[in-house]
């Protein structure tokens, strides 16, 4: 599986450049996917999955990343921890992916490389919370 972190980091790119330029989410996948020129096929599918993941469930998704950033507004959430919280849910939550800490570990490292570590710390302190409560309410 090692194209996965490679795919997680290319959902959070192709979702930072939506919510920068508003274009369409479909058409900013696949520009990216050629634009990188992307060949194995489980990665493609993979960031697809992502950004599908979150295109589905993205009112829930940015409600909870609202209420877990201390009742702050989503729009005043940075665009890079936004977009990081925003693949990370999707992934977390809707794809529920066996082993959690790879994946937690990846969306940390992809935010303290992009916006540095209070990002970083950020983005590991909101999806803590979110993980304790959805596990909590599985048990």
């Amino acid at each position: 599986m090692l194209y996965k972190p490679k795919a997680r980091r290319d959902a959070f790119i192709i979702l930072y450049q939506w919510d920068v330029k508003g274009e369409p989410i479909e058409k900013l996948t696949e520009e990216y996917i050629t634009t990188n020129n992307i060949k194995l096929y489980e990665r493609r599918r993979y960031v697809r999955k992502l950004v599908d993941a979150f295109t589905k469930h993205a009112v829930d998704i940015d409600k909870m990343i609202g209420d877990f950033s201390e009742k702050w507004d989503i729009d005043r959430v940075g665009f890079i921890e936004r977009n990081v919280l925003r693949v990370a849910l999707a992934e977390l939550l809707y794809i529920s992916p066996k082993n959690l800490k790879p994946v937690v570990n990846d969306y940390i490292k992809i935010a303290q490389k992009y916006a540095g570590r209070s990002c970083a710390k950020f983005v590991n302190g909101i999806l803590g919370r979110v993980l304790r409560e959805k596990l909590s309410k599985q048990e």
